[in-house]
């Protein structure tokens, strides 16, 4: 299990706390969560919410409770049906981003998330930096258009995933062809050589370069953007 979690500390001020995702296990759910941010589909900060009884009613306001990956032409790409933002965020459950990955990724994903809410409280905000994501086409190409396996549940239909508008169409979705520019996910590269990529489009570089990074045994430091 690649399970690891860290928290930045400025030198002026401590960060927010962030969640450190080894995708080495579950490549089609940090593509799922890239695709939904780079989109503008997710917000790149969430909520915890430690209360497992809200986790069933957001799996069924997504969609995700209606086993989408067995029962529609989605499952191409995996039995177990993922959902961006998580069902243990405030974020999750209406409008999450959708795909169908395999059981073993999912149970990855959700390890790594389990060790780090050990480590924060109800109602703490995180960001989500990803590590070892090369295989996950959205994470690597930002401009990437939906691939057909991105998809969400829209008046009780599952529909392919659309871009949102940017400018005056704040909440008009159109074909997840690419069309201006997506979200620009920014790479930070560690004194190790170690790749991350932030999961908030709206992160400051110069917030992020020279903090030191705790990721539950020891300190990296993040030494440039790349």
């Amino acid at each position: 299990m690649h399970s690891r979690f860290f928290q930045i500390f400025a030198i002026t001020a401590v960060a927010a706390v962030n969640f450190e995702w080894d995708c080495t296990n579950s490549l089609g759910p940090c593509n799922n969560a890239c695709y939904a941010v780079n989109h503008g589909l997710a917000p790149g900060t969430l909520t915890y919410d430690s209360d497992a009884n809200n986790r069933g009613p957001r799996r069924t306001a997504s969609g995700c409770n209606r086993t989408p990956c067995s029962n529609t032409g989605y499952g191409a790409t995996g039995n177990s049906c993922d959902e961006f933002p998580f069902a243990s965020v405030q974020e999750g459950g209406n409008g999450a981003i959708l795909r169908c990955v395999d059981s073993t990724e999912n149970s990855s994903e959700g390890g790594q998330l389990g060790n780090f809410y050990k480590t924060i409280n109800n109602g703490d905000q995180f960001g989500i930096f990803v590590r070892n994501y090369g295989g996950a086409a959205f994470c690597q190409n930002a401009a990437m258009a939906n691939d057909g396996s991105e998809f969400r549940l829209v008046n009780g239909n599952f529909q392919n995933a659309k871009r949102r508008r940017g400018g005056e169409d704040v909440g008009v979705f159109v074909d997840a062809q690419t069309r201006g520019a997506p979200m620009k996910l920014y790479e930070f590269e560690d004194q190790n050589g170690g790749k991350l990529l932030s999961l908030n489009p709206h992160i400051k570089g110069e917030d992020v370069i020279g903090t030191q990074i705790w990721n539950g045994s020891n300190m990296t430091t993040i030494v440039r953007m790349i």
